[in-house]
């Protein structure tokens, strides 16, 4: 397996046209989106264009965006947007969903809180069409 890092930003994400990831790529974040305010709608599309197979695993904080799942999440929910933090992670991971950029496989919410109630890791999992 040959691992790849690089500089990527989330508010233009685009990639340098130079790199040659291959024809099957793994993506992952690890709260990397998290204090992103909001990231654009083409995120999940450019990602996606970088292989002819992609599958991504986010462990991001979003699952406040989804459901309310009780004190975690309102007190999630509330330190984001007092923070101006990522708010749309997953309505723009759901929009490349019906826009056919994407499909999602998975998803788990706040899968670890660890020691930080206010920012507690939920799970997404997605892979070109």
């Amino acid at each position: 397996m040959r691992a790849e890092f690089f500089h990527f930003n989330h508010l233009k994400p685009k990639f340098d046209k130079k790199l040659d990831f291959g024809k099957r790529v793994l993506v992952f974040t690890y709260h990397t989106i998290e204090q992103v305010k909001e990231i654009p709608d083409n995120w999940f599309k450019v990602v996606a264009s970088i292989a002819p197979f992609v599958r991504c695993i986010h462990a991001e904080p979003f699952g406040f965006q989804i459901r309310n799942l009780g004190e975690a999440s309102q007190n999630h929910k509330d330190y984001f947007i007092q923070n101006g933090w990522n708010v749309n992670f997953a309505s723009t991971l759901k929009k490349a969903n019906q826009n056919g950029d994407i499909i999602i496989e998975d998803a788990m919410l706040e899968y670890s809180c660890g020691t930080d109630s206010f920012n507690p890791t939920s799970i997404a999992v997605w892979r070109t069409v």
